[in-house]
């Protein structure tokens, strides 16, 4: 339920766009730190995303130095420095990726189950050390979690009840342990942002689990392929949402030192409605792009 929270690198920028992938790769190292080798490959632009929203809402000062890795050995490139939000968003992803798969585990049948037991054991012991630091928020999480698969199994018509459960689950995740006007402000970022995750998953899975029979609450609201109406109008909810975010992001410092705002604000007004148009229209979203232009 991840890689929709992008930049479009097009519109920043380059003091931008270098700052943002030193600090995507600044948390790929991070993660291996700090819960394991293994966690790096649940790496993401979400938690890429939580892990900015909070050094903006504390005032971190990021240090960065130019480093190789196993994934660009021949040039170093600019990294951001281990600091204590990097670490943070390694743990929460630790988590949450063990939680899918332990999710994965419950739903799926055969092969798939099989992968999933696999990626369970892989992401065991990055889970473990992330638990550890923060055992609250690994209970609300799994409770969270919990409740939303229980709905989800009710298979009932409504996106909004799931929906509104993955946006509690985000709010945890970006709140915890900041103080308590800076947690007032992630939190409301974090719940807009958790349903606009959920419901544009939701699009995105549609015609896998159209043949699959697995739940998808908007094929039961649409009893069918959404019409172009139904598609305008999953996209103005998602534009709706990111409208509420941009409230709660205007409360973010201005960055002028470290951009960190120019960064946020190109993910949440740029790339994610982006993300949720390719989703929502696919190849007719060009052709209307086409047409205004």
């Amino acid at each position: 339920m991840f890689g929709y929270v992008k930049i479009e690198k097009s519109e920043l920028r380059v003091r931008e766009y270098e700052y943002y992938r030193a600090a995507y790769c600044g948390l790929c190292r991070s993660m291996g730190k700090c819960t394991g080798q293994c966690s790096r490959l649940t790496l993401s632009y979400d938690i890429a995303f939580l892990a900015q929203v909070r050094m903006a809402l504390v005032g971190t000062e990021p240090r960065f130095k130019k480093r190789r890795c196993m994934v660009h050995p021949l040039r170093a490139r600019m990294m951001m420095e281990p600091n204590a939000e990097l670490f943070y968003a390694a743990d929460a992803s630790a988590l949450l990726a063990y939680e899918k798969c332990r999710d994965d585990v419950a739903d799926k049948r055969g092969f798939s189950r099989m992968l999933a037991v696999v990626k369970r054991w892989f992401t065991s012991g990055a889970y473990r050390r992330a638990k550890r630091r923060h055992p609250a928020l690994a209970a609300l999480l799994r409770e969270r979690l919990t409740a939303l698969a229980a709905l989800e199994g009710e298979r009932r018509a409504t996106v909004d009840e799931p929906a509104a459960i993955f946006g509690e689950i985000l709010a945890a995740l970006f709140g915890d342990g900041l103080p308590q006007e800076a947690a007032r402000i992630a939190r409301a970022l974090g719940i807009k942002i958790g349903r606009f995750i959920y419901i544009v998953d939701a699009i995105d899975d549609m015609e896998r689990d159209e043949r699959s029979g697995n739940f998808n609450p908007l094929l039961l609201l649409f009893d069918a392929k959404p019409t172009t109406e139904q598609r305008q109008m999953l996209e103005d909810a998602l534009l709706s949402l990111l409208d509420d975010a941009a409230v709660a992001l205007d409360l973010v410092g201005d960055g002028t030192r470290y951009p960190y705002r120019a960064v946020l604000e190109n993910i949440l007004y740029l790339g994610m409605p982006a993300v949720a148009k390719r989703i929502i229209w696919g190849d007719v979203a060009c052709r209307k792009e086409e047409v205004s232009e």
